[in-house]
Parts: structure tokens; sequence; C-alpha cells
């Protein structure tokens, strides 16, 4: 009785020992042959980005090396609206991490164009023949400053599972974006109303003229200030994907979301000066106008959502809005 006892207790001892053991090779850490752990932990941090262009490059390598012409626009249907978002996270346990999505996108510069002289032309025309000579290849410079800008940011909070290589996410992240745009100007000849003759040269540099010609009987404008339309957003986003680590520390994701967004878009507006030979005789002065109304748009939409009017990728002429679309359909990511 007492042996039959004791068999059956170190059957009993070896299975949950076995069981125990089970468990925790489950739980120990996934490495590869060399040792090397695989899966982020608690701390470690991840930097990516949309490997989509990268996909591309070799997409349209395949088609150009099989004899197939043209370039690979989209043609497989995967998000191709981030491409120039840097991805982050802060793993704060081995299954959660907080994360980002950021870009901005500047540009500003200026460009000059020269123009006659107009006051001296002015004034040599009551001078001999050589006087209008002389002073017809004398020059003053037109300027335009420029700049632009496209920022996005979200921010996170993703939660992981999943088998060894293979790791499912999901979460949410609140996203705030916008677009701006403004361009002043400055010109060499003034708008006077001393000189009957008006200004015979100006630049209006977005229609690409230099010479703009009037004289004392028209009413002539040419833009001081003009701030672009531009746009605010904001948006919630819950997201979905899979990711798989075929290097230590390596992955690559694919992700698709569906979200809430406001994006709300102001009218231009430009100050313009103005030389006007009216009743009383000619005169200058400034003026501010409005030439669009402003636009709210709301509503909830998949990822690249492009051709829908409550897109999140797109709003309706505002231009370059990347509010809602995933940090990329095919992401790569790098731990450390």
């Amino acid at each position: 009785m007492n042996k039959n006892f004791l068999i059956a207790a170190s059957l009993v001892t070896s299975f949950f020992a076995t069981a125990q053991e089970a468990t925790t090779d489950d739980d120990k850490v996934v490495k590869n042959k060399k040792g090397h752990e695989i899966l982020p932990k608690a701390g470690d941090i991840g930097l990516g980005f949309n490997a989509i262009p990268v996909m591309d490059a070799l997409v349209n390598a395949v088609r150009l090396n099989q004899g197939v012409g043209g370039q690979n626009s989209n043609a497989n249907g995967y998000v191709n609206s981030t491409n120039n978002q840097i991805v982050g996270k802060y793993f704060l346990s081995n299954n959660t991490a907080v994360r980002a999505r950021v870009s901005v996108n500047t540009t500003s510069g200026s460009k000059v164009f020269q123009v006659q002289d107009a006051q001296a032309r002015y004034d040599a025309s009551f001078g001999t023949p050589d006087d209008v000579l002389a002073a017809s290849i004398l020059r003053v410079d037109d300027k335009a400053t420029y700049s632009k800008s496209n920022i996005n940011l979200a921010v996170g909070y993703e939660m992981r599972r999943g088998y060894r290589r293979l790791q499912g996410f999901y979460g949410g992240e609140l996203i705030v974006g916008g677009t701006s745009g403004r361009q002043f100007n400055t010109y060499g000849n003034d708008f006077s109303a001393d000189i009957t003759t008006g200004v015979d040269f100006t630049n209006d540099f977005n229609a690409g003229g230099i010479n703009q010609q009037f004289n004392t009987s028209t009413r002539v404008t040419r833009n001081l200030s003009v701030r672009e339309r531009g746009n605010f957003r904001l948006g919630l986003r819950g997201f979905i994907g899979v990711e798989y680590f075929f290097a230590p520390k390596i992955s690559v994701g694919a992700e698709y979301g569906w979200g809430y967004a406001f994006n709300w878009r102001r009218g231009q507006t430009l100050v313009r000066e103005v030389y006007q030979n009216g009743q009383n005789g000619p005169t200058v002065f400034n003026e501010e106008i409005s030439l669009d109304s402003r636009e709210t748009q709301k509503g909830f939409s998949v990822d690249n959502n492009s051709n829908n009017g409550f897109s999140m990728t797109n709003l309706v002429n505002a231009g370059q809005s990347n509010l809602i679309g995933g940090s990329g359909a095919i992401t790569l990511m790098f731990h450390f």
C-alpha cells in the first residue's frame, strides 16, 4: 500500500514538475540559435519608418528586369500616404508600449526678379535721349519670401500579444496636424501718386509675369502679403496589426485603422497695394480681402480612404493632410 502510494505520489510530482517546466519554457525569452533575444522588452525603444518606398523600388526593379515599363504607383493597393513619417515606440512592459508618429515638413525661401527702375525712367523723361537710354538699363529688385509647413503628430498606446516571432498589436492614438503657407512681397518701384505716369514695371510673382504696365487711367493692384488656405486637424484612431521579427529586435509589420477626425480649413486672405486714379486724382492705398470661404469636415473613415469627401488622408482643396493614414501598411522597425 505504502509502495503504491509512493509510486502514485511520484507520478503526480513528475507530472506537475513536467507541466511547470513546460510553462516555464513558454515564458522564457525568445532567442535565436546564437542566443540573441528576438522580441523587445520593457525599457526598449523602437524606431521605424514606412517601408513602402523601399518596396516600390524593389517592385519597380523587378518590373524593369522583366521588361515591364512604368512606375509602380501604389499598384499593389497598400497604404502609401505616410512616407515622410518617423515612427517611435517606448515599451512600458514586454506587452505594452506608448508610440508616436511625427512628420514635420517645411519649406521656405525667396525669389528675386529685376525690373526696370521706373523712378529713374520718369526722371530721365525730362532729359535728353541719352538720359532716357541710360535710365532704361537701370534695374531694381522685386522680392518674394515664402514659407510653408505641413505638421502631423500622433500619440498612442499599444498592446501586444503573440507567439514567438509573430506578434499581434492593437490600440488607439490621438492625432493633431495642420498646414499653413505665407508669402510676403516687396517691390523696387513704389506705387506713387506723385508720379503722374504711374509705375510702369512691377512683378506678378505667381503668374510669372515681369512687366505689368499701367497708366493714370487704370486701377492696378499688387499683393503685399498672402496667407494661403491652411487647415487644422484633430482625430482619434483605433488600429490593429501584425508584426514579424525576422531578426533579433528587427521586425516588419502591417497595420490598419479606423478613426474619427475633424478638419477645419481657413480661407485665403491677402493684403494688396492699390494704385487708383479716381475722380480726385491718383491715390495709393492698401486693402485686405478674403478670396474664399472657411470649411469644416468631420466624420468616420478607414485608412487610405482618399476618394471620400470625409477622407482622413486628404482634405478637399487643402493639399497634403495625411491625418489618419496608418504608420504604413508595411513598416520596418528597429528596437534597441
